[in-house]
């Protein structure tokens, strides 16, 4: 039994650090998520089913269970890294060119994991100005932005005055 939960969490270790990938060369998390809930499934099941003698069918049991638990989990990762993509991608080149940078793009950024001082570095080289209502500023909140930028982002109004004709 001993040598039995030494497989299990060697094989759970080895596909946790080395993960599973897509024909492209990125990372399957819900391959990994499955194979590894799989095998935790399977050891914890034949453990639980080895005190009733049916050590066999535990292990199905919890194979099937943890591998359906963690494709799911595996899945929900993958989504949140695609939507990040797509949202970094649309912003990328309007920071590069020291374009405006909408509500969206600070929130991107902010899931990003961009830090506060960058943020700002990018929305001052950008020279927006931003009016921010209420209900943006919560949601500014809600997605993760700091108070450190959202108290910059207000106070640009005040950086970068409108041109006088």
């Amino acid at each position: 039994m001993k040598n039995l939960a030494i497989g299990i969490l060697s094989v759970v270790m080895a596909v946790g650090l080395v993960g599973c990938e897509t024909p492209e060369g990125r990372p399957d998390r819900t391959a990994t998520g499955a194979l590894t809930g799989g095998a935790l499934g399977a050891g914890t099941g034949a453990i639980i089913g080895s005190m009733k003698g049916q050590a066999g069918a535990g292990a199905a049991i919890g194979g099937v269970l943890g591998a359906i638990a963690g494709g799911a989990i595996g899945h929900g990762m993958d989504s949140q890294q695609r939507d990040l993509e797509r949202q970094r991608v649309q912003s990328i080149p309007r920071i590069e060119q020291g374009q405006p940078l909408g509500i969206a793009d600070i929130k991107a950024m902010a899931k990003a994991g961009i830090s506060d001082e960058v943020m700002i570095s990018h929305i001052r080289n950008s020279r927006t100005v931003y009016r921010l209502t209420t209900a943006e500023i919560i949601d500014l909140k809600d997605a993760g932005v700091s108070q450190k930028v959202i108290d910059f982002m207000i106070n640009t109004q005040s950086l970068y005055p409108p041109p006088r004709y």
